[in-house]
């Protein structure tokens, strides 16, 4: 019998390789669907923006399960779905803006508000 969090690492570590070759892909496949399937444009044009911005974080998420990095998978989860959802509290981490000006290891403290 295997250990369940081997197998989710396991799994973890799948899931990356898969997102990475999604990653290498994904813009001129989008942009073939745009073309030949009429109205998928709507679909399509916006996940060529939002895709790049996402897909290293997803990657980077895997690889530190498939590490066993993950602490409390359900509490991150829970957080992540709360975040998205009209009426729950934001994420303090997830509301926290990227750039180096914003970056807490850039500066050696906290990060700005």
């Amino acid at each position: 019998m295997t250990d369940p969090t081997s197998g989710l690492a396991t799994a973890a570590a799948t899931a990356e390789k898969v997102i990475e070759a999604i990653a290498k892909v994904e813009g001129p496949i989008l942009t073939g669907v745009s073309l030949f399937v009429p109205g998928a444009a709507a679909i399509t044009v916006p996940m060529e923006t939002i895709l790049p911005l996402i897909l290293p974080d997803i990657e980077k998420a895997l690889n530190d399960i498939a590490k066993g990095n993950y602490g409390d998978i359900w509490a991150v989860g829970q957080e992540f779905v709360n975040h998205i959802r009209a009426g729950k509290p934001n994420s303090p981490i997830l509301s926290m803006p990227v750039g180096p000006s914003h970056d807490p290891s850039a500066q050696g403290g906290e990060a700005a508000v």
